[in-house]
């Protein structure tokens, strides 16, 4: 029995070896040891032995049995080794099989068989069989990666956070992801019956249709645009689309991967952010409304207080009666003027301590508006009692009422109507009623009337007055209501002043307690 040498260099080859013959054994191991190969053997002759060997399965590179054993066979090992599922390569080398018998067990699952008296085709049969376990081993190896590859595509796939499809060129879905199915509010299998410009705004269509052309031709490889996308409901929401050119195999035609965003949080973040700037702007541009103003009634105040005093002393002297009538209209306007310039300077540069009762300041107002009223065929209504002279406030108040006593005389102005002012003290508080019956506040404008710079008079208005009222009420402590009508019979607009008593309260606490 002559052998060649096949491997130049020795390789481990570990061997299990089925045989009764420990002769035979040692007579194979010797053969496997010239041919280039350090043999590590083991041999066994009964199932229960094959069992233990095959529980250490990364053991074994190569089963040599022999056909037939006292206790069992070559079948009968093959069985068990199947049964554990290890699967290296398993060579039947018998003296005493017959043709029939080796087609059988390589049916049932033999990788091959030789002859004890022809082992020359015994090197060739380990080499080619020790080649195709491991190429076997490694298409495992392969699939198993692959499975798992396809397993985290999957998780990453279908629990991203954003909304991710594979389309074809032309946007027709071919794979969806639940969270692009919830966006869109439409089941997975819905969804894939359509495209994704299906859920395209008609105004968009045409654009991305260009857009993807440009990625179908080659002349992109991807892009990012914000659309706003309809829902299956109909309801539409701003997205961010991501597009990417994914190029397959020359035999599979190129696709598109979408990932999509819902942004609605971001546009709304957009909106406060810019709304916030415009609020900063108006603020500043408020404030130096109120530096000019402030400055302008300091420089009227000197030249007013001349004027006022050339009027005094023309009414001391003996004038007829035209000119005196004249003189007495002369000085109430410059006492309306010098009202105007005292409330604005009160009003940015406050003076501690300084009050005014409430019923001094309502009938300021009414005497104010008076004349004006009367020209309009406006009727006053001024209803309150002399409790109310209990109820002490920052004279900035003045601003106030007359603020919105002159917007129900100009709600009133070429029509006429009926102004009334109610006044009276309720528990804690002072609640005063302003009325009209004007043309009212459209709805579309209530959101708005308190923002700084909104008016509906054009440019007669600055947008300034109820922004300033409602801002000198909070200051005081109270709260402003107004509600309105636009026609019927309750057309007009009523707005309720609450006004704390604080300074009443403070005073009764403050006196001396008498003790008998």
């Amino acid at each position: 029995m002559s052998t060649v040498a096949i491997n130049t260099e020795r390789k481990t080859l570990r061997v299990l070896l089925i045989e009764d013959y420990e002769e035979d054994a040692l007579l194979l191991e010797r053969f496997l040891t010239r041919a280039g190969y350090a043999v590590e053997g083991r041999r066994v002759e009964t199932a229960d032995e094959l069992r233990d060997t095959l529980n250490n399965p990364g053991a074994i590179d190569l089963v040599l049995a022999d056909y037939t054993l006292p206790s069992f066979g070559a079948r009968d090992a093959l069985a068990i080794m199947q049964q554990s599922g290890v699967d290296v390569p398993f060579i039947i080398v018998s003296g005493t099989i017959d043709e029939v018998s080796a087609v059988n067990a390589m049916r049932a699952g033999a990788h091959d068989y030789v002859l004890k008296g022809h082992l020359d085709r015994l090197l060739p049969a380990i080499e080619r069989e020790l080649a195709d376990a491991e190429r076997r081993r490694e298409r495992i190896r392969t699939e198993a990666e692959l499975r798992l590859v396809q397993q985290r595509f999957s998780a990453t796939f279908n629990q991203a956070a954003v909304g991710m499809a594979h389309t074809s060129t032309a946007g027709r879905f071919q794979l969806v992801n639940q969270r692009l199915a919830e966006m869109l509010g439409a089941p997975i299998g819905r969804v894939l019956s359509l495209s994704l410009t299906d859920f395209l705004l008609p105004s968009e269509r045409e654009a991305e249709s260009v857009e993807l052309e440009a990625l179908a031709s080659g002349k992109r490889s991807g892009y990012r645009v914000e659309r706003e996308l309809l829902r299956y409901d109909g309801s539409t929401f701003p997205a961010q689309l991501t597009v990417s050119l994914l190029r397959h195999d020359d035999d599979t035609a190129p696709s598109l991967l979408w990932v999509v965003e819902d942004i609605s949080a971001r546009k709304a973040a957009e909106r406060e952010t810019s709304e916030l700037m415009t609020r900063l702007i108006n603020s500043e541009r408020l404030a130096a409304a109120g530096r000019m103003a402030n400055t302008l009634a300091h420089e009227i105040n000197n030249p007013l207080e001349a004027l006022t005093n050339i009027v005094y002393l023309l009414q001391t002297h003996d004038l007829p009666p035209a000119l005196q009538e004249l003189t007495a209209v002369a000085a109430r306007e410059l006492e309306r003027v010098g009202h105007i310039t005292r409330s604005t300077l009160s009003f940015y540069r406050k003076l501690p301590g300084r009050t005014l009762d409430l019923y001094t300041m309502l009938d300021e107002v009414v005497q104010l508006f008076s004349s004006r009223a009367m020209q309009e065929h406006i009727d006053i209504q001024a209803r309150f009692g002399e409790e109310i002279q209990e109820a002490n406030y920052d004279p900035a108040l003045r601003q106030v009422f007359a603020n919105l006593v002159g917007n129900a005389v100009e709600s009133m102005e070429g029509k006429g109507g009926t102004l009334r002012v109610r006044a009276r003290l309720e528990g804690s508080h002072a609640i005063v009623l302003i009325s009209d019956t004007g043309h009212g506040i459209d709805r579309s404008h209530l959101r708005s009337v308190f923002e700084p710079f909104f008016t509906t008079k054009g440019e007669r208005g600055t947008g300034l007055g109820l922004w300033v009222t409602r801002g000198i009420v909070l200051e005081q402590g109270g709260k402003l209501q107004l509600r309105t009508c636009t026609h019927g019979a309750h057309r007009g607009t009523t707005v309720r002043v609450v006004l704390p008593i604080v300074r009443q309260l403070q005073a009764v606490a403050n006196e001396p307690t008498l003790v008998n």
